[in-house]
């Protein structure tokens, strides 16, 4: 007989899987020194082995996690994400539990809006509406009134129905069977369908308001059919609208073409408006509004006749804090000093007390020849740190005043005793989970008082997070924190890319101070990315200028590519023009062809004027804060600062000193 070799035997299978077993276990710290993130401690890692288990689902595994983890800071995340990605299999009695037991942080709150989304996705009406609470979410509000209705509390249901079925938008999946249950009800009236159409054109959703119409007469889609003629061309409105349009729908076809012609043709807009204002029912306020808007458009345009509309308006008793701020800028651009007083003399007392326009109300006494209150103006406001201190004390030729105060000592161990959401943003800060630890700071800030927020300030920007420590230091209204305000992280990328490319280090933090704040994953909904806010673009056109590889400028929430990517940018931009840093900064924010919108043509202006000038609220305060900012930052790294009447020449075609 043959025998068969002994390797070739068959073994149990019970000694097979504990072989395998014991192979796996011995393994397996192989396994987890291989996945490991360096730097992070036992716990720290295990919470990340016990989320990588929660996503697959392993329950043998999350339940030895939770086990291991019950006494770790980040325990409720563990909870939360578990059940959060397991809300079917998970008991309704844990997720209450985590709730309760979570009231105090926003994870309670997080698990509850997406528990109460999931049982409106699973109809399961009568559990949603035992732990419903009043939810900012729309799609929850609507799966309320879907629960209301299956309970047969008909009545509340249709009025909550009836409120939020009149929007701008189309009705998201949550929300279209309230459309059936009004109009099982009979609770869809002509009148809601108007409303909802006038709300869609005003915010230019034409194909929503195109949709609606469907639900009208065929009289009022006619009447609807005219809207979107004057929509298209609303010059149309220089001639009487027909007599067969209702007056209620007569309104708002005239107001809106009136504001979409004013863009063009602010004249015509305004002539239409005094023609017809009466004859289509318009109040008092309504006018007023109305030319308010021809006003404001015509001084966006560079209108000629704006400062005559504006003019009108504002002393028409009309006037708001934007007719006159622009009837100010028409003042500035023009040198009109006597108008520009006039203008400020018109604004409330708060508005006549801001920087601004104290500063501009010194510089037109001084102008008129009024030189002792403006002087007086100029000391009060150089014994402040902004940018209009800085001018004064140009004008005054005195130092400037940064006025720091000493950085608060704190006991951080106390302060991350006394609240928990601080130990949680150690842990996760740690991992690198910088959205959760950002959410556990927000939901922490309105439980301090003013000294614990400078507190908190001071202890974030010592973990690094100075976007935080910023805004923290922000809500204490602690202005005169130097150190947390203007910190000067990256410190090597910033100084050797400022060096490279003949730019100040200084401006080049007071971009980064102003664009993110020190937040390198910062995202704007423009689209730009990191640091110094480059939109993709722009940082490929300088990358491959700069003879980059591709990943340098495509991954710009890296901070050193950021840098050097925004540091040569603003090289180009000072080079383009000339070395005036003044519009290299507004570019840097509007686009160059912008700014070459806005250089004037004949003459120069000097540049506070020119800045203060500027149509774009949003660069015309940009270039301040830039300004200001390398201002303080020169001051914190070289002991000096530049005097910015020294890099402020005239804007134009003669480039002079402004002062």
């Amino acid at each position: 007989m043959t025998m068969k070799p002994e390797c070739h035997r068959s073994m149990p299978f019970n000694v097979i899987l504990k072989s395998l077993l014991f192979i796996a276990t011995a393994l397996l710290p192989v396994w987890h020194s291989a996945h490991a993130k360096p730097n992070l401690s036992e716990n720290q890692q295990l919470f990340l082995d016990a989320y990588q288990a929660i996503k697959s689902n392993d329950r043998q595994s999350i339940a030895n996690y939770k086990a291991k983890l019950k006494d770790y800071p980040l325990y409720p995340y563990v909870l939360y994400h578990d059940y959060r990605l397991h809300l079917k299999s998970t008991p309704n009695a844990l997720i209450t539990q985590f709730i309760d037991d979570n009231s105090n942080n926003y994870l309670g709150e997080r698990l509850q809006s997406k528990w109460l989304e999931y049982l409106g996705e699973q109809k399961q009406w009568k559990t949603f509406l035992t732990h419903y609470q009043p939810q900012a979410s729309r799609d929850l509000q609507c799966y309320h009134v879907q629960a209301l209705a299956n309970q047969n509390q008909m009545e509340p249901a249709l009025q909550q129905a009836a409120e939020l079925w009149i929007s701008e938008r189309p009705l998201s999946e949550a929300c279209q069977p309230l459309d059936g249950l009004l109009r099982q009800h009979n609770r869809l009236t002509g009148s809601m369908i108007w409303q909802r159409i006038e709300l869609a054109m005003s915010k230019r959703r034409v194909s929503l308001a195109q949709t609606l119409a469907k639900n009208l007469s065929s009289g009022e889609r006619a009447m609807f059919q005219h809207w979107l003629k004057v929509y298209q061309s609303p010059d149309k409105i220089l001639t009487p609208l027909p007599a067969s349009i209702d007056p209620v729908i007569r309104k708002p076809i005239f107001m809106q073409a009136v504001k979409r012609l004013s863009s063009k043709e602010p004249e015509k807009a305004l002539q239409a408006l005094e023609k017809f204002y009466e004859q289509y029912g318009l109040s008092k306020a309504q006018f007023q509004q109305l030319q308010r808007a021809i006003a404001l458009r015509s001084a966006y345009k560079d209108n000629p006749n704006a400062d005559e509309f504006l003019q009108e308006v504002n002393e028409n008793g009309s006037a708001t804090e934007e007719s006159l701020r622009w009837q100010a800028q028409l003042a500035l651009k023009q040198s009109n000093w006597r108008l520009l007083l006039e203008t400020i003399e018109l604004m409330d007392h708060e508005q006549q007390q801001e920087s601004q326009w104290q500063y501009w109300k010194a510089r037109a006494l001084a102008a008129t020849s009024q030189e002792k209150p403006a002087q007086t103006i100029y000391r009060e406001l150089a014994k402040q740190r902004h940018f209009y201190a800085f001018m004064a004390a140009d004008i005054l030729k005195t130092d400037y005043q940064f006025n720091p105060d000493p950085v608060m000592q704190i006991d951080s161990a106390a302060l991350i005793k006394k609240y928990p959401q601080l130990r949680r943003m150690q842990e996760l800060l740690a991992i690198d989970w910088l959205t959760s630890a950002k959410r556990e700071w927000y939901s922490l800030l309105d439980r301090l008082g003013a000294e614990e927020l400078h507190a908190v300030s001071i202890l974030t920007s010592q973990w690094q997070q100075h976007s935080m420590a910023i805004t923290t230091a922000a809500k204490a209204q602690k202005w005169d924190d130097l150190a947390i305000r203007f910190p000067t992280p990256h410190k090597e990328p910033v100084m050797q890319s400022a060096e490279k490319h003949g730019v100040d280090p200084a401006w080049v933090y007071g971009v980064i101070r102003r664009e993110s704040a020190f937040a390198a994953d910062v995202r704007s909904s423009a689209g730009a990315i990191g640091l110094m806010q480059l939109m993709p673009q722009t940082a490929r056109y300088i990358g491959q200028k700069l003879g980059f590889k591709k990943n340098r400028y495509t991954e710009l929430t890296e901070p050193n590519s950021n840098i050097e990517l925004g540091s040569a940018y603003l090289s180009y931009l000072y080079k383009k023009y000339d070395g005036n840093r003044v519009l290299a900064t507004a570019a840097y924010n509007a686009g160059p062809q912008r700014v070459d919108s806005w250089i004037p043509k004949d003459g120069a202006l000097p540049a506070d004027q020119w800045i203060d000038s500027i149509p774009f609220s949003e660069t015309r305060a940009y270039v301040k804060a830039v300004l200001e900012y390398s201002t303080i930052f020169k001051s914190l790294l070289n002991k000096h600062y530049d005097r910015l009447s020294d890099i402020m020449p005239a804007i134009g075609s003669v480039q002079e000193p402004s002062q």
